[in-house]
């Protein structure tokens, strides 16, 4: 089917929900690539909100429900270590620290939806960057003082990182050597990704890294609509395969894969829970 008809989402009533119909469907289509669709979620990132809550958006409480499964004692909570991929604006985190969950990272490519992230001030970092298969290079050697902003290295799983602090925003941004080093891995209990999965989203090849962050014994929890592994071409035939190839490797265990209706309006959700080993 042409990308130009394509309709993603089906047609919704009102104004907001038409042109979050538009919007989404561009975060989506075929063939633009990550780099425009990260630009089409930072020019729409102060109303993107408003735009899946219109399409009565679940996945936030539905995570927030999990992960409230997996570490059911309060203390857990306060205390386990989480980095939230794809976070966006941050909803959530906003779920998660409702039910007590006090120590989130974000990290999201989009800088304008970090902005928003940031302003809730509910997550410890926010990193703006990409996951895909690629360990980040870092070269400490880069850690020296900024005219403009303090700069810190930070030891976390996606290496020691150089970051510069915008006091604006509290976001955080990478200063990246030529060099690198080596990067320090297992430094999440748990992973949690929400709708970070689709056309010219997170690639299948990113489960390696995603694996690499999370310490032994942590869960990945991955949630995203069902209709992705058929219609999103880097899935097709290899995302699946792959999780069980994993598997097999002893690299984590499959601990629940379950559908639900609703994760957007009409649109069923897929919740999968891995176990690091």
């Amino acid at each position: 089917m042409n990308s130009t008809t394509h309709s993603v989402l089906s047609e919704g009533e009102g104004q907001v929900m038409k042109e979050a119909q538009e919007v989404i469907n561009t975060y989506l289509q075929p063939g633009i690539g990550a780099q425009r669709s990260v630009k089409a979620y930072d020019d729409t990132s102060e109303k993107f909100d408003q735009y899946v809550a219109s399409y009565d958006y679940t996945g936030p409480q539905k995570m927030a429900q999990t992960m409230s499964s997996l570490y059911p004692e309060q203390s857990q909570r306060e205390s386990v270590r989480i980095l939230d991929v794809a976070a966006g604006t941050g909803l959530v985190g906003v779920e998660m620290h409702k039910v007590g969950f006090r120590n989130m990272d974000a990290l999201d490519p989009s800088q304008g939806m970090l902005n928003v992230a940031s302003r809730r001030d509910i997550y410890q970092r926010l990193f703006t960057e990409y996951i895909d298969d690629k360990e980040l290079p870092i070269d400490e050697s880069l850690c020296s003082p900024s005219s403009t902003f303090p700069q810190i290295c930070v030891p976390l799983g996606l290496g020691p990182l150089l970051v510069t602090i915008d006091h604006n925003t509290k976001v955080l941004r990478f200063a990246v050597g030529q060099d690198g080093c080596d990067v320090i891995p297992d430094s999440y209990h748990s992973m949690v990704i929400c709708g970070g999965m689709g056309e010219n989203h997170i690639p299948c090849s990113a489960l390696h890294e995603m694996i690499r962050l999370v310490k032994s014994g942590g869960y990945i929890v991955n949630m995203t609509r069902v209709e992705h592994l058929s219609n999103c071409s880097d899935y097709v035939g290899r995302l699946e395969d792959l999780m069980k190839q994993l598997e097999s490797d002893g690299k984590w265990r499959q601990v629940t894969r379950t559908t639900f209706p609703n994760f957007l309006k009409d649109k069923d959700g897929l919740l999968m829970v891995h176990q690091v080993l």
